[in-house]
C-alpha cells in the first residue's frame, strides 16, 4: 500500500504548479481593429440599416406598381327570390302567381391601356422612390463610413497623444527632480520649482484628456456601428501619399447622382405628370365607349373604353333561373362623352401647374449648382490639406535634425541628456502633428468622393 505524501510536499507542489502557470499563461494582448475591419461592420449600423428598409420598401411598392399594369379580374353575382301570390281582377277574377328565383353570376376585367392611365402613373412614381430611396442608401453608407474613419483616426491620434503625453510627462517629472535637487543645493529658485510643478501638472492633464479623448473615440465607434467593439487597439494608419482625383468628372457626377438633385429631378418629373394631366384633361372630351354583344341565354359580353382616364375595361354577364331567356343575342353600342367649353378653374390650375413646372426646373437648377458647389469647395480644402502635410513633414525632417545635433552635443560633453531629451520629445510632437495632418487630408479626400456620389 502507497502512503500520501506529506501535507508539506503538496502545498508546495501546488504553489509551484500555480507559479508555473501563471508564467505559461501570460495575458493576451488587446486584439487589433484594422479600419477595413471597422467599415466591413456597416450594415449593422442603424442609419444604414434605417435607409436598406427604405429600399426594401420602395421595391416591394414598384413590385406591387408593376403587378397592377396586369388584368384586373374581380366576379359579381346576384340572386333574388319571390313566393307565390294571387291577383285579383276587377271582374273578381282571382289568378294565382307562382314564385320565381332568379340572378346574375358575372366578370369583369380592367386594363391600365393608355401611357396616362392611373396604373402607368403609378408606376412611374414607384420608379422614382425607389431611386431616391437607393441614393439615400448610399448616402448612408458614405456618411456612415466617414463617420468610422473619424472616430477610427481619432481614435489612432488620441492612442499617439497618450504615447506623447506619458513621455513628457516623465521629461518634467525628471525636470522637477533636478529643479528641487538644486533648490537644495542653493542653485535654483522657489520659482523655478514652482514652475517645473505647474509642467508637471499641464503634462498630467494633457495625458488625462487624451486616455479621454480615447474613451469618447472608443463610444463613438460603438455607437455609430451599433455594436460593442471592446477594448480593440487601431493599427491602419492613413495613406502617406494621397492623389488629387480629377474635379471635371467629380463635378459630372454630383450634378447627375447626388441625392439632392435625384430628388429634383423626381419634383420635375411629378410636376410635369401634373402639367401633363391637366393640359389632358382641357384637350380630349370625357369620352366613353362601350360595344356589347348577347342578351340571350348565354350571357351578354361587354367592353368599355373611357379616353381621359385610359383605361379599357371588359364584363360578362349571365342571367340565371327565371332571368334566363332564350330570345336572341343582338350586338349594341353605345358613346358617350362631355367637353368643357370654357372653365376659369381649368384655365387657373393649367397656370398653376405650369408654375409648378417652372419652379420645379428651377429647384432642379439650385440643386445642381449646389452639388457643384460643394465638390469645389471640398476639392480646395483637400488641396489646403495636402500642403498642410508637405509642411508638417518639412517640421519632421527639421526635428530629426535637432535630435541629431542634441546627440552630437552630449556625446561632445557641450549638452545634457535632458537636451537630447527634449528634442526627441520634439521629434515625437513633430510626429504627431505629421499624423493628424495626415488624418485630415485622408478624411477631406473621403468627404469629397462622398460628395460626388462615393468612390467609383
Amino acid at each position: 500500500m502507497t502512503r500520501p505524501p506529506p501535507p508539506h510536499l503538496l502545498t508546495l507542489a501546488l504553489l509551484l504548479g500555480a507559479a508555473h502557470a501563471q508564467t505559461a499563461a501570460p495575458s493576451a494582448p488587446p486584439p487589433e481593429l484594422t479600419l477595413a475591419q471597422a467599415t466591413a461592420q456597416l450594415a449593422q449600423a442603424p442609419s444604414v440599416t434605417r435607409a436598406a428598409l427604405s429600399v426594401q420598401v420602395a421595391q416591394q411598392n414598384l413590385q406591387a406598381a408593376r403587378a397592377a399594369l396586369g388584368l384586373t379580374v374581380s366576379v359579381n353575382g346576384s340572386a333574388s327570390y319571390a313566393g307565390p301570390t294571387s291577383t285579383t281582377a276587377s271582374d273578381g277574377t282571382t289568378t294565382a302567381v307562382s314564385s320565381t328565383l332568379s340572378g346574375t353570376a358575372g366578370a369583369n376585367v380592367s386594363l391600365g391601356l393608355l401611357p396616362w392611365s392611373s396604373s402607368q402613373s403609378s408606376l412611374r412614381a414607384s420608379e422614382r422612390s425607389l431611386a431616391l430611396a437607393q441614393a439615400t442608401l448610399r448616402d448612408a453608407n458614405l456618411s456612415t463610413h466617414l463617420n468610422v474613419a473619424q472616430a477610427y483616426f481619432s481614435a489612432v491620434l488620441a492612442t499617439q497623444d497618450i504615447t506623447l503625453a506619458g513621455r513628457t510627462l516623465e521629461l518634467r517629472q525628471r525636470q522637477l527632480t533636478v529643479a528641487q535637487t538644486q533648490q537644495a543645493a542653493g542653485n535654483a529658485t522657489a520659482e523655478t520649482v514652482l514652475n517645473a510643478q505647474t509642467a508637471v501638472q499641464t503634462a498630467t492633464s494633457s495625458l488625462t484628456q487624451a486616455q479621454a479623448s480615447l474613451d469618447s473615440a472608443r463610444r463613438t465607434l460603438d455607437a455609430t456601428l451599433g455594436s460593442a467593439l471592446g477594448g480593440v487597439t487601431f493599427s491602419t494608419r492613413p495613406d502617406d501619399t494621397l492623389t488629387l482625383p480629377d474635379l471635371s468628372a467629380l463635378v459630372a457626377r454630383a450634378r447627375t447622382v447626388s441625392s439632392d438633385v435625384i430628388s429634383a429631378q423626381n419634383a420635375l418629373a411629378s410636376a410635369q405628370e401634373a402639367l401633363e394631366d391637366d393640359q389632358r384633361d382641357a384637350r380630349l372630351p370625357d369620352l366613353t365607349a362601350n360595344v356589347g354583344y348577347g342578351g340571350g341565354a348565354a350571357g351578354t359580353v361587354s367592353a368599355t373604353l373611357n379616353v381621359k382616364q385610359g383605361t379599357l375595361g371588359g364584363s360578362y354577364s349571365l342571367p340565371l333561373g327565371d332571368r334566363a331567356s332564350s330570345g336572341g343575342n343582338r350586338l349594341t353600342a353605345s358613346v358617350s362623352g362631355s367637353y368643357v367649353v370654357y372653365s376659369p378653374a381649368q384655365q387657373a390650375a393649367l397656370s398653376a401647374a405650369q408654375a409648378s413646372v417652372t419652379q420645379a426646373g428651377l429647384s432642379l437648377t439650385v440643386a445642381q449648382q449646389n452639388a457643384e458647389l460643394d465638390v469645389r469647395s471640398r476639392y480646395v480644402t483637400l488641396q489646403t490639406n495636402l500642403n498642410a502635410v508637405q509642411s508638417r513633414a518639412a517640421q519632421v525632417q527639421a526635428a530629426q535634425l535637432a535630435v541629431q545635433t542634441a546627440q552630437a552635443r552630449l556625446d561632445a560633453g557641450t549638452g545634457t541628456a535632458d537636451d537630447l531629451a527634449a528634442a526627441t520629445l520634439s521629434l515625437a510632437q513633430a510626429e504627431r502633428d505629421l499624423l493628424s495632418a495626415r488624418i485630415t487630408a485622408q478624411l477631406s479626400l473621403t468627404q469629397l468622393l462622398n460628395a460626388a456620389g462615393g468612390p467609383q
